[in-house]
């Protein structure tokens, strides 16, 4: 099995200055560009003069626009933390949106603020970027792509962080992802995994016409999965009996929002794992007596019968929506399985193949528990599609519908 599209392994790690918001201005209400932009030129003014005894200048730096949508408070709050740290890998004009479409009515709100990064011995300022925030609330939130697009600094790219639900049919969603170079979502956070990876799988029809790249911080979260499901493509002894696979076995916990449902990243390993080994789906059935356990038929290129289960099952200690263990497994003459799983201590990803009654023991990994700051910092590395995260999202997809 070929696995490309993936990123370097190069660990994002945190500056060992201090970032801090500096300085915060509230704007009265207006949307003139101008008028924004001489507010900000003034906060530098006052930053720079802060530091008139620093014989060390400040640096106002920018490199990216980073558009970021949110739906409600909490959210904003979070994400306003984040960016703390992700201004110190990725120095970028940030434009957060918070919309309140369930609330009353109320116009734009506007604020601009620095974040410095401080030497921490002698809290001199030394680089600096900024964010402007734009509230709304009701019918007016329809205007914020108004109001924050022409706040974008030309000729730099443009990512859209999107933390509310993506639907084709949003004008104000839209609007954003046309402006944008690439879309940033996390269908871990989807509240309906059915409707939103179907969603997501009709945007990618859209997406070459808008010209947008599509990443999904979840997906980055499978890095390491599909790495060592791939290896075992890898060694030439393996591959007879990984061509009569017939058998897979998916096990994840369920998500946070929707127990009950199957977890996006099970749903998105087992479409990579169709869509690179060109299974073709020949159907669904749910056990009558096992809610738990979701079933598909696919057919192999040598039309072999391929039964694949998605397992839901208890885990206290892992994380909510995460693979617990993926498993290959043909029950021919001579019994063998191919696995990747957590460890006990949930500290690392193991392999291992199981050929009759030898085992053989793969790759040890460490769990990179990546912020989503760090992980959102790796994918403004990136402007085009993968291929692969959109082949997966398509295979989902027809599992989804499947009958």
């Amino acid at each position: 099995m070929e696995e490309n599209g993936e990123r370097s392994n190069r660990t994002t790690k945190g500056l060992s200055p201090k970032t801090e918001v500096f300085m915060q201005i509230q704007l009265e209400k207006t949307l003139d560009v101008e008028v924004v932009e001489g507010h900000l030129a003034e906060l530098w003014k006052r930053i720079a003069g802060g530091d008139s005894e620093d014989d060390v200048a400040v640096l106002r730096a920018r490199v990216a626009n980073l558009l970021v949508f949110v739906a409600n408070a909490e959210l904003l709050d979070e994400v306003r933390q984040m960016m703390l740290d992700l201004t110190a890998i990725h120095p970028c004009r940030v434009l957060m949106m918070h919309g309140a479409r369930e609330e009353p009515d109320q116009d734009i709100e506007m604020s601009v603020e620095s974040y410095c990064q401080t030497d921490k011995r002698t809290g001199a300022k030394r680089l600096c970027c900024e964010e402007i925030t734009l509230k709304a609330q009701g019918s007016f939130v329809s205007e914020l792509p108004s109001a924050a697009l022409p706040l974008l600094i030309s000729d730099l790219a443009t990512f859209l962080w999107w933390r509310d639900v993506a639907q084709t049919g949003d004008k104000v969603f839209l609007n954003l992802v046309r402006a944008a170079d690439r879309l940033v979502i996390d269908s871990a956070e989807f509240e309906d995994t059915r409707r939103d990876l179907l969603e997501i799988n009709k945007l990618f029809a859209k997406a070459d016409s808008m010209r947008v790249g599509i990443s999904d911080l979840n997906w980055a979260r499978l890095t390491f999965w599909r790495g060592l499901l791939a290896d075992f493509y890898d060694v030439p002894a393996y591959r007879d009996w990984l061509d009569n696979i017939d058998r897979v076995l998916i096990d994840y916990v369920g998500p946070e929002r929707a127990p009950e449902t199957v977890a996006p990243q099970a749903l998105l390993i087992a479409g990579w794992l169709a869509g690179r080994l060109e299974w073709k789906l020949a159907g669904r059935s749910q056990a009558k007596d096992d809610s738990e356990t979701t079933s598909f038929t696919y057919r192999s290129k040598k039309n072999q019968e391929i039964k694949l289960e998605l397992r839901r099952v208890e885990r206290r200690e892992r994380k909510p929506g995460r693979l617990v263990q993926v498993e290959l497994r043909s029950v021919g003459n001579t019994p063998v399985s191919f696995i990747v799983a957590r460890s006990a201590d949930n500290l690392h990803l193991l392999s291992e193949s199981r050929l009759g009654s030898d085992t053989h023991r793969g790759r040890v990994l460490p769990v990179r528990n990546r912020t989503a700051a760090q992980l959102l910092s790796r994918e403004m590395e990136i402007l085009c599609n993968d291929q692969i995260y959109q082949e997966a999202v398509a295979m989902a997809a027809m599992m989804i519908t499947a009958k």
